[in-house]
């Protein structure tokens, strides 16, 4: 696990990822996202993403099985859930998915054993254009 996470953290150095993506984004993958796993809520701690995600008709429910996540504290809480992160390296940390901005467009990165981990089932269309660790 640890060579996995040195061999992210590289990836990402040498191919200089810029970071998040703005929230108005944000929001719209978190969205199909729920929707193609059929849970049509997501847990977040965030109050003015939270705020975006019902402004777009997302339920913010503390227990749902999909967990939005930013930061490491806020991923080291989450244990079991589906959890979607906005940074890439915080993947091998506990992420299923990243929505990321590489090259000023928006990207999808995945980690299968997360996914397989947290019990959700993905569709093809995610599995398709979401790129794998």
């Amino acid at each position: 696990m640890v060579f996995r996470s040195l061999v992210i953290a590289l990836f990402i150095s040498v191919f200089g990822f810029s970071g998040e993506l703005p929230v108005n984004i944000q929001v719209k993958f978190i969205k199909i996202i729920a929707g193609s796993v059929g849970i049509p809520s997501v847990a977040c701690k965030d109050s003015s993403m939270a705020t975006e995600l019902r402004a777009i008709g997302i339920s913010v429910d503390n227990s749902s099985k999909v967990v939005y996540v930013s930061t490491d504290s806020e991923l080291a809480q989450v244990k079991g859930k589906f959890v979607i992160v906005t940074r890439l390296e915080l993947l091998p940390k506990g992420g299923a998915i990243a929505i990321v901005e590489e090259g000023g467009k928006p990207a999808i990165y995945l980690h299968m054993g997360n996914i397989a981990a947290s019990g959700v089932t993905l569709s093809d269309t995610i599995l398709k254009i979401g790129k794998r660790l």
